[in-house]
């Protein structure tokens, strides 16, 4: 069933029932984003407009004169019910219902019923109570998100609409790839389930981050997370008593026992957070830098104090200092100024050039015992944040042709001044972080998700699978 909600995804035409001429309206904004880059047929519906936002338009549904997709609702949900039924009347095979008043405001029968509509024409619904989707690949903004989101390798599930748009438009403004923002809103037909199984086998989707705040179907939740072989990265809400009561009001979901959900999340390889921070700082890792073959790592910085709390933040994450050879020692030491340390982590003592930062990482991409690097840069008035960026991204490029692939974590520190550094990181798509607690928490994160894969093959292997 699920290859079904490709129609919602990828459709080829797509009906917007409740359209406006009024962009402040929401029938309105949809529809203009809607024009914004998508390139099928697109009908608005509207009974009192004959043209809208240039296009002709049509009093029902029934009334467009060739096929549809699938419809965006938008309308008072008295006449939601009745417009679903001309929908499956008319041979749509997705549904975006964005209008609410529905089981988060204690009408659960009318949800119940508008789900036994869609299930009867074989429909496959999104909502209610949901601000939309977008899909990037497909030039596809059926939500009320202001514009489309850079091209990337990350989809974002969120239960809060609000919250979702808030966060879509936060990655926008901050050049984060997106492949998929998807607002489930009420998961009254497509849920969590439905989606983590359509994610898997799309091939513009690399990792999952996901905003819960509860899960109807706990059990194949967890199975569904535990067969997909791409990262999950999840933050749940409702941790404390009042936070699980207004999760109930907000979209009547049941937040269950904290407690409960993270054994679960960890048995099924879900990488649980604890803030929006470290939710999408992991997803930026993923969705740029392989696996590390192992949990040692080097930390390279021109800032002594930077590289310390790094090295604070690795312990407490159980990631271990790699001991390096005494041959890379003495190809960092040829670079280096001789009062600085080449004990693990480096610290170069305040010196920045390309030939330091790019020298030694070739050195640490070649010493067995490193399997992941940390590269850390602290601006000064004296100092360029060029340099060492263009080192990282062209070392990088070579050392995963000749070496090997090996991630590469940047933290440029010092705001104004590094911009054009951290362009340069992004482009080349090292995933750079402005404080070094960050940047290993996203390393984690990595290591974490490949030391499950490791766990489930050895259990298949054992099994016979």
């Amino acid at each position: 069933m699920n290859v079904m909600l490709s129609s919602i995804f990828e459709p080829e035409s797509v009906a917007v029932i409740g359209a406006s001429n009024n962009e402040s309206k929401w029938g309105g904004r949809i529809l203009k984003n809607l024009l914004s880059g998508f390139q099928g047929k697109i009908y608005p519906v509207n009974p009192n407009e004959n043209i809208v936002q240039g296009l002709d338009s049509y009093p029902s549904v029934l009334d467009i004169p060739g096929t549809v997709e699938l419809g965006v609702i938008i309308v008072p949900n008295k006449y939601v019910h009745s417009i679903a039924e001309e929908c499956g009347k008319k041979g749509v095979k997705g549904l975006i219902v964005i209008s609410a008043g529905f089981s988060e405001a204690g009408n659960e029968d009318a949800e119940l019923e508008l789900v036994s509509i869609a299930r009867k024409y074989g429909m496959r619904m999104i909502g209610p109570n949901t601000l939309g989707i977008v899909n990037e690949r497909a030039r596809l903004n059926a939500s009320i998100i202001g514009r489309l989101p850079h091209p990337g390798s990350i989809s974002f599930i969120t239960q809060s609409g609000s919250l979702g748009l808030a966060l879509a438009e936060w990655t926008i403004a901050t050049e984060l790839g997106l492949s998929k923002v998807i607002s489930t809103g009420n998961k009254a037909e497509t849920d969590d389930v439905d989606l983590i199984e359509y994610l898997s086998s799309d091939p513009s989707t690399g990792v999952i981050a996901m905003y819960i705040e509860g899960i109807k179907r706990g059990r194949k939740f967890l199975d569904a997370a535990r067969n997909i072989k791409k990262p999950i990265v999840v933050i749940k809400t409702g941790r404390s008593k009042r936070g699980a009561k207004a999760v109930f009001s907000h979209t009547g979901s049941i937040a269950g026992s904290d407690e409960v959900y993270s054994a679960a999340f960890r048995q099924a390889g879900i990488l649980r957070v604890d803030t929006i921070d470290e939710l999408f700082d992991a997803a930026l890792a993923f969705s740029c830098q392989p696996l590390p073959q192992g949990n040692n790592v080097a930390i390279f910085s021109n800032g002594g104090g930077a590289s310390i709390v790094a090295a604070d933040e690795c312990e407490k994450q159980g990631i271990n200092i790699a001991d390096l050879t005494g041959e890379t020692k003495e190809k960092i030491k040829k670079v280096i100024p001789e009062f600085a340390s080449v004990s693990n982590p480096i610290d170069t003592a305040g010196t920045v050039s390309f030939k330091i930062y790019n020298d030694s990482i070739k050195a640490l991409y070649d010493d067995p015992n490193v399997d992941a690097i940390i590269a850390i840069y602290v601006h000064t008035m004296i100092s360029n944040a060029m340099p060492p960026a263009e080192a990282v991204v062209e070392m990088k490029q070579k050392c995963d042709k000749e070496i090997g692939k090996k991630p590469i974590i940047a933290c440029w520190m010092g705001g104004m001044g590094t911009e054009e550094g951290v362009d340069l990181l992004k482009s080349g798509c090292v995933p750079n972080y402005p404080v070094p607690e960050r940047a290993v928490k996203a390393l984690s994160a990595l290591i974490k998700h490949r030391k499950f894969l490791e766990t489930v093959k050895t259990h298949d292997a054992q099994a016979g699978k």
